[in-house]
């Protein structure tokens, strides 16, 4: 485990500007991406819906010594359930139980709207796209069952398997932080036919979570989704780091990061940066 640390001025002016592709990206991934961006000018501009809130990225919060040691004892927790990946290699710097499967809270509505999005090849009227902004940066519950009323269980194990995603279960709502990772890098490096734009760009403006807190200021680009229910609480991220691309992804159980408990997953998210990333 690294000691603390603290973030530089030179990190601060090692920050990438938005954009989350990393230099040497294949001809294939540069193509994917400026499709993606004309989809979603005249698909998803062109239908009136709009983005709601502004992306934001890391919150660079001091790091102390609770956080770290809390990180120290939680990182081998029954409780919980972790992955690392470097998006542009394809690596995994660490993964915990990540393919323990739990009840997700929210956390399925992102791939939900790559479902649909799928199936329609992108074709989605003005409600369907605001749905998607809706579950991807507001988690509104309504929406996400519009947007599953629209596929069913055939749709999803095709987009599972189009994708080489983990089998999962989207619909019944029963995810690993191993998928969240694997998703996470199809849309990053826009490896998902229709929709990477509007999905990187929805996420990129949730209002939830703990993870970004303990990142540091330099990351501008930041996205994910978080997924809380009862006992479970999850989230994942996706950012860019000094020219490379990453996720992690964080599952629980038994209460581990919930009410009280959140600082639990701003030590997880924090400690996984500064061990594995940083």
């Amino acid at each position: 485990m690294k000691s603390r640390r603290s973030f530089t001025k030179s990190a601060l002016l090692a920050a990438s500007p938005l954009g989350i592709i990393c230099g040497g990206s294949t001809t294939a991934e540069a193509g994917g991406q400026m499709s993606a961006k004309q989809e979603f000018k005249t698909k998803f501009l062109a239908s009136g819906a709009s983005l709601r809130y502004g992306a934001h990225g890391a919150h660079g919060r001091p790091w102390t010594d609770k956080l770290e040691q809390g990180y120290e004892s939680f990182k081998k927790h029954p409780d919980v359930c972790y992955a690392v990946k470097n998006l542009r290699t394809g690596g995994y710097k660490v993964a915990h139980n990540a393919d323990l499967q739990m009840h997700g809270g929210s956390m399925p509505k992102p791939a939900v709207a790559g479902c649909l999005l799928e199936k329609k090849k992108g074709n989605l009227t003005r409600e369907e796209f605001q749905h998607i902004v809706n579950v991807c940066d507001r988690s509104v519950n309504a929406s996400w069952k519009a947007l599953l009323s629209r596929f069913d269980a055939s749709d999803e194990q095709r987009f599972e398997q189009k994708y080489r995603l983990p089998n999962v279960g989207i619909r019944a709502n029963t995810q690993s932080a191993r998928f969240y990772a694997e998703f996470f890098h199809r849309c990053v490096n826009y490896r998902i036919d229709h929709g990477c734009e509007l999905l990187l760009e929805a996420m990129r403006r949730s209002q939830f979570g703990a993870g970004r807190y303990y990142l540091p200021r330099s990351i501008t680009y930041v996205g994910g989704k978080t997924g809380t229910s009862g006992g479970f609480k999850h989230e994942g991220l996706f950012f860019k780091h000094r020219g490379s691309a990453y996720a992690i992804v964080v599952y629980s159980k038994n209460g581990f990061g919930s009410g009280g408990n959140i600082w639990k997953m701003g030590a997880m998210f924090g400690g996984l940066f500064r061990e594995y990333v940083a």
